[in-house]
């Protein structure tokens, strides 16, 4: 199953969690300036524990994708560094893996942020034409993350 990625922006992120547009006028983000800076900042916490940030750099897309992890102790922001990055994404309620017709693929590019609720299947992010790094902010545990096969997978990424 191939998949197009699209913009953020362009899909209810809602089923998924927050996301936080830092780039415009937006009703979760608090705005400031003075003499030569502008500011903006989330209007709550952007997860609801204390987390760790970490780094990881995606390879570039097309990318076959044959597994997905998920948390159920943390939400989980990501962001970009200078590019954007594409992320796939499943809401499977309480199945036990991901299901390839659940898979949407989101671009998200510098400036947007997405926090991920618990349990929401995703699989690491991509670059568009190269690899790139990003950033993640998450409670981390002792258990090492489970990566379960896809169900109906794989599934390819595209822009």
């Amino acid at each position: 199953m191939k998949i197009k990625a699209v913009p953020i922006s362009s899909i209810d992120f809602s089923p998924y969690g927050k996301y936080y547009n830092m780039k415009s006028e937006s009703s979760n983000v608090v705005r400031s300036k003075g003499d030569g800076w502008e500011d903006c900042m989330t209007d709550s916490p952007l997860i609801n524990s204390q987390g760790s940030l970490g780094l990881t750099v995606g390879s570039p897309l097309p990318s076959k994708t044959t597994k997905m992890e998920r948390h159920l102790h943390s939400e989980e922001a990501l962001f970009c560094m200078s590019n954007p990055i594409v992320l796939a994404i499943a809401n499977s309620g309480n199945k036990e893996q991901p299901m390839a017709e659940d898979i949407k693929a989101i671009i998200i590019s510098p400036g947007e942020v997405i926090v991920l609720d618990k349990g929401i299947w995703h699989d690491a992010c991509h670059g568009i034409d190269m690899s790139v790094p990003y950033y993640w902010f998450a409670t981390v545990v002792d258990t090492p993350t489970e990566w379960v096969a896809i169900s109906g997978g794989p599934v390819e990424l595209y822009v």
